[in-house]
C-alpha cells in the first residue's frame, strides 16, 4: 500500500511563536519558510514569499511531503491545503496563537531589537483577527490539528485527530471560547 503524501504546516498570527514551535517539531519533507528564504537569497519579503509559494506549489504538484509556516490570514494557503486534501494528502497542522494581539506586538518589538524582522502594527492586528477567523475552515481540512495558546508558555487548547476532538482549558481559553474559535461543538 502506498503511503499518502503529507503536509505539516505551522500557522498563526505574526509574533505568536510559530518559528519557535516549528524548531521543536519533527518536520515532514522539505521545510519552506519565507524568513529563511529571505536570509539565504538576500531578497525582499515579497520575493521570499513568492519563492515560498513556488516551492509549495512544486511539492504539491509532485505529490511530495513538505512542511511550511504561514500567518494564514488570507485564503491563499487555505486553498493550497484544500487542493492538497482533494489530491489525497494527509494534512497535519500546528496552529499557534495568543489570547491577545498586544502580546504579538510586544514579541515583534523584542524580535526587531534582536535583529529580526518587523511587521507593521496595523498589519499584525488585522492579520490576527483574519487568521483566527479562518480556524474553523482549518479544522475541517486537517486530519490532525493541534492548537496551542502561546500567550506565556505553549499550552495545547485543542486537538483534532480524524473525527475526534479534545479541549484543554486555561486561564484565557474556556470551553465555550475554544468551541467558538474552532467552530466545533464539543460535549
Amino acid at each position: 500500500m502506498n503511503r499518502q503524501p503529507e503536509i505539516l504546516f505551522f500557522a498563526g498570527p505574526n509574533g505568536s511563536g510559530k518559528s519557535t514551535i516549528s524548531r521543536m517539531a519533527k518536520l515532514v519533507g522539505f521545510y519552506i519558510n519565507a524568513d529563511d528564504i529571505k536570509k539565504v537569497l538576500n531578497c525582499t519579503d515579497l520575493q521570499a514569499a513568492q519563492k515560498a509559494e513556488e516551492l509549495r506549489e512544486n511539492y504539491l504538484k509532485n505529490n511530495q511531503d513538505f512542511s511550511f509556516e504561514t500567518v494564514l490570514s488570507t485564503e491563499r494557503n487555505l486553498n493550497l491545503l484544500k487542493r492538497a486534501k482533494e489530491q489525497g494528502y494527509f494534512i497535519r497542522g500546528i496552529y499557534v496563537l495568543t489570547e491577545n494581539p498586544q502580546i504579538n506586538l510586544l514579541r515583534i518589538k523584542n524580535r526587531v531589537q534582536l535583529g529580526g524582522h518587523n511587521v507593521d502594527k496595523e498589519k499584525v492586528i488585522s492579520r490576527y483577527k483574519k487568521s483566527l477567523d479562518l480556524i474553523p475552515q482549518v479544522v475541517k481540512i486537517c486530519d490532525i490539528l493541534h492548537i496551542y495558546d502561546n500567550s506565556s508558555e505553549p499550552f495545547r487548547i485543542f486537538k483534532k485527530r480524524k473525527t475526534i476532538y479534545y479541549t484543554w482549558e486555561n486561564e484565557f481559553w474556556h470551553k465555550n471560547k475554544i468551541q467558538q474559535l474552532t467552530g466545533i461543538n464539543i460535549n
